[in-house]
C-alpha cells in the first residue's frame, strides 16, 4: 500500500487496510500475513498486526 507524501497522516491507509480486513473476513479469512517497509510497520502493529522475523500477522 502506498500513500502519496501530502495525503499522509489522515488516516487514509488505516482505512483502506481496515476495509481489506473486513472483507477477507467475511470470506472467512481468519488470518492475514504481509510484508511491511519500516515506514508502513506503526501503522500494521496499530492495527494489530504482530511482527514476525520476515513478515507480519493478524490473526
Amino acid at each position: 500500500m502506498y500513500t502519496r507524501p501530502e495525503h499522509r497522516r489522515k488516516g487514509i491507509a488505516y482505512q483502506v487496510l481496515d476495509r481489506l480486513v473486513q472483507e477477507a473476513k467475511s470470506r472467512n479469512i481468519v488470518k492475514i500475513s504481509l510484508e511491511a517497509s519500516p515506514m508502513g510497520r506503526p501503522l500494521y502493529e496499530k492495527y494489530g498486526f504482530r511482527p514476525l522475523p520476515n513478515e507480519m500477522i493478524l490473526d
